[in-house]
């Protein structure tokens, strides 16, 4: 397995050079509405985006098995300064494993600031980003004011550039009705029951089961976007997330392997992928002996 990651390692550092060079398509586009997300924080709590209109928020996608880790202390600092002008931080670490390996790092780093969990790639899907360090402001009202690719809150351009953004005030508009959880999902098995081939929604209903911890459901209509659509690997990835969840381990991350040899540009999978077969790369001095 090691040796056949060396090859993919290459290949995946390949990719983030070509995407690199097109950065300025990648990210999310100033001015639209920020795509929402709910993730688990570290207590298991399911936090929201829309949770905090009324604040500028700022959003940050990092990785344990990524160097992005070493921006945690500095991002707390960060956070310090500016969390008592109506200000909030989000952390969101794309971790197929969970909690296992995030919490050493945010314990470490002193982050007080809110940490989120997204074993699933969402965010790089909602947020249109092939692979962690990035950065994001979005206003009070849900608008996104900042996007940067490769963001490093210890460079002096991506600060400033952060800071300029903050200082600016916006238009906010009333926020659109929440409907309840249970409300969604009764709409979203309506709309299946009536249009099964509506692919998309069956990811979202899994995810709304699993934000209900009904694995049990998420599983089920996995497996059915997966029978719907065999060579999607984001319906694999997040099948093999579902079952790691249970405790399925192997066959968890052999829906992962599926996903990455359908989308083998994926640095995030390969990544994930990597970290369970070789911690000791990434996370040797929190292993125990």
């Amino acid at each position: 397995m090691k040796k056949s990651f060396l090859l993919v390692t290459i290949l995946a550092c390949a990719t983030l050079i070509a995407a690199s060079a097109h950065a300025s398509q990648l990210g999310v586009k100033v001015g639209n509405l920020a795509p929402e997300f709910s993730f688990q924080d570290t207590s298991g709590k399911w936090v929201s985006l829309s949770d905090f209109r009324g604040k500028k928020v700022f959003l940050f996608s990092w990785a344990t098995w990524c160097r992005c880790r070493e921006q945690l202390p500095a991002l707390q600092a960060f956070y310090e300064k500016y969390k008592s002008a109506g200000f909030e931080v989000i952390a969101v670490a794309s971790d197929s494993q969970g909690l296992k390996w995030v919490k050493p790092f945010l314990d470490r780093a002193g982050a007080k600031y809110v940490s989120l969990i997204d074993p699933n790639n969402e965010l790089p899907v909602k947020y249109n980003f092939v692979a962690t360090e990035n950065g994001f402001l979005i206003d009070e009202g849900g608008v996104i004011r900042m996007s940067i690719i490769g963001f490093d809150i210890r460079k002096e351009e991506n600060l400033k550039e952060l800071q300029a953004a903050m200082k600016k005030d916006y238009a906010v508009s009333d926020p659109a009705e929440r409907k309840s959880l249970d409300e969604l999902i009764a709409s979203y098995e309506k709309g299946l029951a009536a249009h099964p081939e509506a692919f998309p929604k069956r990811l979202e209903l899994a995810e709304l089961y699993r934000r209900k911890g009904d694995l049990k459901n998420t599983e089920a209509t996995l497996r059915k976007a997966v029978e719907q659509k065999s060579r999607n690997a984001e319906a694999h990835f997040r099948l093999g997330v579902t079952l790691y969840q249970q405790g399925k381990t192997r066959e968890g991350v052999a829906e992962w392997e599926k996903a990455y040899k359908l989308d083998s540009g994926n640095y995030i999978y390969m990544r994930n992928i990597e970290a369970y077969y070789e911690p000791e790369k990434f996370y040797e001095e929190f292993m125990k002996d």
